[in-house]
């Protein structure tokens, strides 16, 4: 009998390094991701740092609306629409076994750009001990040395020092900045972002050895050769 990873080889990455391991959110994650958001994600004192609200909705457990069956359907359509031209990775991040927070590496037409972006957070209580940036080298590393990506792009709410801190700390340079529109539990506000890439130039790398496992099988689910494209 084939095993979940033959079927769909996304579940077979692995990407870790010290305390920190990065693979991809599975339905067994959901309760403890769940309990994670119910802790807090915000850092006192920093601007929302998400485009929508999405966890701060009522936690209506069982109810077709709310927290968490919205980001359920998020989550889940992220598995499901996977394809070579556009694809979301959804990394949970565990620091010593326990799920501290979230990596997301994503990318469209990638045989073309050679472009992916980064999105993450952590809970409240797991913040400020390093994991951000390891989480982020991690995945940075992964899409260079995997992926053969040639750049890597994400961005931050202006005002978000943390954000920008972690950024700064993997080698990301800034790159432009752009109006956005955030969808609040109070209504729309607009916001400033700031864009910030990085390349293998500026990278700087994790401290500690890092292993990957199954990213030949995932290669080939998505059709990537990692050689570049020119």
């Amino acid at each position: 009998m084939l095993t979940l990873e033959e079927i769909f080889p996304p579940f077979a990455l692995s990407i870790a390094a010290g305390p920190v391991e990065l693979r991809v959110l599975r339905d067994e994650d959901l309760p403890e991701l769940v309990e994670l958001v119910r802790g807090g994600v915000e850092a006192p004192g920093l601007p929302m740092p998400f485009l929508r609200a999405w966890h701060q909705e009522t936690f209506a457990p069982g109810a077709p609306e709310g927290f968490p069956t919205s980001s359920l359907r998020w989550w889940w359509t992220q598995r499901a629409t996977v394809a070579a031209d556009q694809w979301c990775l959804t990394l949970v991040v565990r620091r010593d076994g326990v799920l501290v927070g979230m990596q997301d590496l994503h990318a469209d037409d990638f045989a073309l750009t050679r472009t992916v972006h980064t999105g993450s957070w952590l809970g409240r209580h797991h913040q400020g001990v390093g994991t951000g940036t390891l989480m982020r080298r991690l995945v940075v590393g992964f899409a260079f040395d995997e992926l053969g990506a040639q750049a890597c792009e994400s961005g931050y709410v202006v005002g978000n020092h943390a954000s920008a801190a972690v950024s700064r700390k993997v080698g990301y340079v800034e790159n432009g900045r752009r109006r956005m529109v955030q969808h609040a539990r109070d209504g729309k506000v607009g916001v400033d972002e700031q864009r910030v890439i990085v390349t293998p130039e500026t990278f700087v790398r994790a401290g500690d050895p890092v292993t990957v496992e199954g990213a030949e099988a995932l290669r080939r689910f998505l059709s990537i050769d990692p050689a570049p494209v020119t």
